[in-house]
């Protein structure tokens, strides 16, 4: 899919919130507008690296329409960054990549404690099956934790992954290269701050749900406060609720860092 040879492209799938924006039954000014960037279906992304490789970053329960709206044919593997439904329920919809033809599984990737709940909520799917599978309807997935904190190597791309707070659980978060995401977060460690910072990133893509305090997610201000910190090239704002407009999260954005930082729309796409 990716025709580049020296850029990596990122589409941003989607990127709003678990409920999706507009949100049923909200007539605010957001859910509201008639901004098509204020029309944010839930958030995932999809990476088409300069070698070629075609890796979809979370499967939301909008995961078959943000495939169909994006022409996406071609699928590697899966990351999964946690178990939260509006990141892993749209899972089922990978089915059509196990079959081909030709028929073949799918690997995905997670950290530890994100594989054991996956593997309990869809035990269909992961969970050792007695009886041959018979009428395809089952997606062949291949289920595997990866290494947390240590340069790895999959299918022939770079990787570092690691986790953060989130909640009662943990994210998992990742550096590819030169680019770094970081989605439903509630703080950084340390030491993950310094590590990203030496990484020189040319991209994040981060967590910035709303300007009112959250006990889950980053708000405005610390997403403001981990940018000036890690100091990437460019930042695209992802998992935005009702509470923020594009235009005027935008304009926050614009006056703290220029033409550095701003909102993620459903479709933009970006290069690395």
């Amino acid at each position: 899919m990716n025709k580049s040879l020296n850029k990596t492209k990122i589409t941003a799938l989607g990127t709003g919130t678990s409920t999706g924006i507009p949100q049923v039954g909200c007539s605010c000014l957001v859910c509201s507008s008639l901004d098509h960037r204020d029309q944010r279906m839930r958030s995932s992304i999809f990476i088409e690296t300069k070698n070629g490789k075609n890796i979809l970053v979370d499967t939301s329960p909008d995961l078959r329409t943000q495939l169909l709206t994006n022409k996406i044919s071609a699928l590697d593997f899966v990351i999964i960054t946690h178990d939260h439904a509006d990141h892993l329920h749209g899972i089922d919809d990978i089915r059509p990549f196990c079959f081909g033809p030709p028929m073949r599984e799918i690997p995905v990737y997670t950290n530890e404690t994100t594989k054991e709940l996956m593997t309990e909520k869809f035990p269909y799917i992961f969970k050792k099956r007695d009886l041959p599978l018979i009428g395809g309807g089952i997606p062949l997935l291949n289920l595997e934790a990866v290494e947390l904190e240590k340069n790895i190597t999959l299918h022939g791309e770079n990787f570092f992954f690691f986790n953060y707070p989130h909640g009662y659980g943990v994210t998992m978060g990742f550096i590819h290269d030169e680019f770094a995401y970081i989605v439903d977060c509630f703080e950084l460690p340390d030491h993950i701050v310094k590590i990203l910072k030496e990484k020189k990133l040319k991209l994040l893509i981060l967590d910035c749900l709303q300007r009112k305090p959250h006990k889950t997610h980053l708000t405005v201000e610390k997403s403001f406060h981990y940018i000036k910190e890690i100091a990437p090239e460019k930042t695209g704002l992802i998992h935005i609720a009702h509470d923020l407009s594009h235009s005027v999260l935008l304009d926050l954005a614009k006056k703290e860092f220029g033409d550095a930082v701003f909102p993620l729309y459903d479709g933009q796409k970006l290069f690395y």
